[in-house]
This record gives C-alpha cells, sequence and structure tokens, in this order.
C-alpha cells in the first residue's frame, strides 16, 4: 500500500488527538515537580519523542497521523513517505515553536509589584547577615522574590510611530505610582536583565489593560534597542483549534526577565468568566468588566499566578492576546486559561492607553432583555428567522436611543451587522464602537410586523468608580480652568431617574481660576456657550476655541453665567 496514501487515510481519525497527546506528554518549557516550579529545565520535543519511536506502537501511529496534517498544509513542512516514523514532523514543529519564541521572548518582561515596608523577605532569625538580607529584598538583585507579581508586552501604539510602551493587565500593576499617587512601586525586567522602576501612563479597570511609560535613561537605552511585539492584523482571524504560544511569569519564575514559554490552542471565542450581576433597574453593577459581556479567548495554556500580563501569540509570532489569570479566580477550573484578544476594540482601548487618556465607553441609554428561540416562536410564529435577539424593555428618555427613536418591545436584530444572540452582545458591541460613534441597528418592531434600520450616535458609559481610573494626560486642555465630560461621564452626576441632559457637565474647576472666580462649580451642567447649544466635550472645545474676550455660558438652572478671560 502506498504510505503516504495510507497516512492520509488515518489522518481524519487521528489527528484529532495528535495535539492533546503532544500537550499531556510534552508541554514546552514544563517544569520539574517542585510545587513552586523552580529549577525549571528545558526539555527538548524531539528528545522526548525519540524514545516512543517502536513498531506498531500507538504513538506511532498518532505520529503518521500528524504526518498526514502535516500534508493537508497544518504544519510548514510536508511529511515524507521515507520517514515513517514522523521524526521530521515533530523536528519541524519543534523547530516552529523554539523559532517563534526566540523571536518574542525579547519582548516579554517581568513585573513585580512592591509595597513599602511590605517584609516581602522572609524573615530568619537566624540571618547573620542582615545587610545582604536587605540586598536581597531589593527588586534590582535577581533573587528578589515579590508577593505580586505579572507579565508584560514591549509594544507600540496601533497607529504606529517610534515609541515603545509596555501593556500588561490593570491588576498587575494597579497601586503603582503615576499622576496620582501610588501606595506601591513597580519594578520591570527585561530579558538581558535590564531593569527599572517603572510609573503608569494609564489605566484602564474595565478592560483590566494599562500601559507602562518606558525610562529609556534609567536603561540606558533608546526606543529603537527595545523590540516591539507585532500586533495581530484583523485580516487573521482567532479560531478554535489554532495554536498558540503563551510567554509568561508564573509564580515569578521568570523574575529575572527570562520568559516561560507553553504551548496549546484555542478552545474557544468570545467567553466570559461568569454571570453578570445587575442592579434592580438593569444597568450593570459598578463598572463591570467589559470581559463579563463574552470577549475572551479561552486558551488550554496552563494559566497559573503570574501569567497575567503576558504574551499570546500565533506562529507567526504576533501578538494575538494578553494572557491573564485573573479568570481562573472566579471559580473556573484552574487549567482553563483566558486571554484578552487583540481586535479592534483592544486596539482602540490601547490606542487610547497609550496617549494617557481614559478610556471612553459608548452608552446607548436603555434596559434589554434576551428573547430565546422558543419566546420568539411562540409570540411571532415559526417564521421569524432569527434563532433569538434582543428585546427592548425601557429607554432612557432623551438618550441616544431615545433620539434614534428606538421603541419599547423593539427587537433589535444585530448592530453593525452583528447579530445579537444575547444582551451582552448589544452592550460588547456598544462598548466597542465607544462615544460619539454612529451605529446602525436592524430593528423588527411587531406592532408594525416589519424590518427597520436605526442609526444612534452613542453617549458615554457612566463611571461609577472615578477613583480606579488612571489617566495621566486629557483629550482637551482645561479651558479658564474649567474641565467637561459627557452629561453621562460619572454616574454620581446623573442622578435618579436616570436621565440624559443636552449639556456637558463641569468635571472639575481649578482654584483660582476664572472658571472659580464666575461661580461655576463640579457638577454644574452646561448647555450652551455663547449661545450654541453644547452635548460633547468635543462641542464645548470647538464652541470656546478662539474666544478672547468674556464667554457666556448657561447652565441647567437657567442661569448664566459670564466667564473672563
Amino acid at each position: 500500500m502506498d504510505v503516504t496514501r495510507s497516512y492520509l487515510g488515518h489522518s481524519v481519525i487521528l489527528s484529532s488527538f495528535v495535539l492533546r497527546i503532544f500537550r499531556l506528554r510534552l508541554p514546552l518549557g514544563c517544569c520539574a515537580p517542585a510545587r513552586y516550579h523552580y529549577g525549571m529545565l528545558p526539555l527538548s520535543l524531539f528528545g522526548r519523542l525519540k524514545p516512543c519511536f517502536r513498531r506498531g506502537s500507538v504513538v506511532v501511529r498518532l505520529l503518521l497521523g500528524t504526518a498526514a496534517v502535516v500534508q493537508c498544509g497544518l504544519f510548514a513542512s510536508a511529511a515524507r513517505a521515507d520517514d515513517p516514523s514522523g521524526i521530521g514532523a515533530a523536528a519541524s514543529l519543534e523547530h516552529t515553536l523554539i523559532d517563534v519564541i526566540r523571536r518574542v521572548e525579547p519582548s516579554v518582561v517581568s513585573i513585580a509589584r512592591v509595597r513599602p515596608n511590605s517584609g516581602v523577605g522572609r524573615f530568619n532569625a537566624f540571618d547573620i547577615d542582615p545587610e545582604n538580607r536587605q540586598e536581597i529584598d531589593r527588586p534590582e538583585n535577581p533573587d528578589f522574590v515579590p508577593n505580586e507579581f505579572g507579565a508584560g508586552v514591549i509594544i507600540t501604539p496601533p497607529s504606529g510611530g517610534g515609541q515603545r510602551y509596555i501593556l500588561t493587565n490593570y491588576h498587575v500593576v494597579h497601586g503603582g505610582p503615576s499622576a496620582k499617587a501610588g501606595d506601591s512601586q513597580i519594578y520591570v525586567r527585561f530579558a538581558d536583565r535590564r531593569g527599572y522602576y517603572a510609573q503608569i501612563l494609564a489605566g484602564d479597570p474595565r478592560s483590566d489593560l494599562a500601559v507602562l511609560a518606558i525610562d529609556y535613561n534609567a536603561l540606558g537605552l533608546k526606543p529603537g534597542d527595545l523590540k516591539p511585539v507585532t500586533l495581530r492584523s484583523e485580516t487573521s482571524p482567532l479560531t478554535k483549534g489554532q495554536l498558540v504560544i503563551g510567554l509568561g511569569n508564573p509564580y515569578a519564575i521568570a523574575r529575572d526577565g527570562s520568559a516561560t514559554a507553553s504551548w496549546g490552542m484555542i478552545s474557544n471565542v468570545s467567553r466570559r468568566p461568569a454571570p453578570l450581576r445587575q442592579r434592580e433597574f438593569g444597568m450593570p453593577q459598578a463598572d463591570s468588566s467589559i470581559h463579563q459581556f463574552g470577549t475572551l479567548l479561552q486558551v488550554d495554556t496552563r494559566m497559573e499566578l503570574g501569567t497575567s500580563g503576558g504574551a499570546l501569540v500565533n506562529f507567526r509570532g504576533e501578538l494575538i492576546g494578553v494572557t491573564t489569570s485573573l479568570a481562573a479566580l472566579e471559580g473556573y477550573e484552574r487549567s482553563v486559561g483566558f486571554a484578552i484578544p487583540i481586535d479592534e476594540f483592544t486596539r482602540r482601548v490601547i490606542e487610547t492607553l497609550c496617549h494617557g487618556y481614559e478610556v471612553e465607553y459608548g452608552f446607548l441609554g436603555l434596559t434589554l432583555k434576551t428573547m430565546l428561540p422558543e419566546q420568539l416562536r411562540r409570540r411571532y410564529g415559526a417564521n421569524f428567522k432569527q434563532a433569538s435577539a434582543v428585546e427592548v424593555k425601557m429607554i432612557v428618555p432623551n438618550s441616544p436611543a431615545a433620539i434614534a427613536q428606538v421603541r419599547q418591545e423593539d427587537l433589535i436584530l444585530d448592530i453593525e451587522g452583528h447579530p445579537l444572540l444575547d444582551q451582552f452582545d448589544l452592550m460588547r458591541y456598544v462598548a466597542l464602537y465607544g462615544p460619539d460613534t454612529t451605529v446602525r441597528m436592524r430593528i423588527w418592531r411587531p406592532g408594525e410586523a416589519s424590518e427597520l434600520t436605526l442609526a444612534a450616535k452613542l453617549g458615554k458609559w457612566p463611571v461609577s468608580e472615578e477613583d480606579a481610573i488612571i489617566a495621566t494626560a486629557r483629550r482637551y486642555p482645561p479651558w479658564r480652568g474649567l474641565i467637561v465630560d459627557y452629561p453621562t461621564g460619572r454616574y454620581k452626576y446623573v442622578g435618579w431617574p436616570f436621565q440624559f441632559r443636552d449639556a456637558v457637565v463641569v468635571a472639575s474647576v481649578a482654584s483660582r481660576s476664572p472658571a472659580q472666580a464666575a461661580g461655576l462649580a463640579e457638577g454644574d451642567f452646561i448647555y450652551s456657550v455663547n449661545g450654541v447649544p453644547v452635548r460633547t466635550p468635543g462641542e464645548f472645545q470647538e464652541a470656546v476655541r478662539g474666544a478672547d474676550g468674556p464667554v457666556t455660558l448657561e447652565l441647567g438652572d437657567h442661569r448664566k453665567v459670564t466667564v473672563q478671560r
């Protein structure tokens, strides 16, 4: 029988088991059975496979199946009929893994969060060298073992440019120094063992992403000396079964800057870690993570403590996700890993953070209910084309949804062409587009038994936990000591019942400024500038631009105040 034809005949049955066998027997970068993974030794995939090539063994048959998979184009090189043991296929896969890791690991850093006087070093009553003990307790020392640790990835902004930043998880660095006083220090170590004390440029608790500034003077480097990882191209889809490599800092084992590697595949996409709690009136509780709406990648690489903020890359070496072990702490089986995907939404967040800005999220101003297939069939008959949809339960007056003429009991079928299977899909996509963006929604109106398309200009999601946001820069400069925000920019200004105002809200007033002298205070709503209506910070900036003399502002209580120059 033709050997190659035999390979192909068995590939359908066997190839689905090959990766599972590899993962169970041959985890790249696995560790000695010490509890904290210390003493980790690199393993050779080829070396582990060689003793297994015995005539008639199950492993041989699985490797023959692997060779067929290779011939089908899933691996880079084709298996040949004169290689019945499959060593060539295994060696090719090993070569690919080694090459990708070699190219990416210089872009992965270890991060330690150190609290002052936290007593990180273990107390030793018999320590006769206290000066050495103090030296070991310094993050600069490679023997220093932090209690709080994670990883980060060197990137450039999605818009391009020569600047470099470190992308990581918000929960890895929260509490570190920024424009706001931090209660801990952040120490970053690179693959070449250089290190420095970092500051947070911006951090967003809702996306669980943060960006650290790089101190080139402390490192003795230039931006071009640091190698950023390439962000995934939008033309590269993220699909189940895609092979991935994870690099991180589990249990601080990579604290010397040498990232620990593992590999596996994408098990699922658009996952959410736990059911979302809601307030009585249908608004998500506090500033719920955007990932509660189903954004995460599920991967079968083991996500231990310390992998947060690490790199998840494809076999081209592109960053396709930021690994996080946080989801595993919310009740999931520990071997299940999650990653924040690099997609259109994440690119917007990363670009915003690289500028030091607050990340803003879109808001429609309505409450929703998921309509299940049986509910749709019972209410609208078997001819309803879509399996599920989202029903509008309540609309906030004067909200973007109300202005777009969305009605109660409307069924929202899709937004910008994305079908909606449940209410979380709509929340996720609204957040994706951000405020001031016009989105199109396909609606089924039961009363008219017809479909129509409505366009809504999104507002801003109201922030509840303002102190958790880290931003070192503002989109717009203060005007005469005045900083304004969207009318729903902060939940504390919205009031109850929830309402949208045709105004901007005063977010802060500088002391001894012209705005304070005019009697303006935080929480005031400004409806117009010199008679020109304003609803967004951009419209406000446009209205005051070029104003040299006194400017008249109309407030929500119909007062008019004049702000001098």
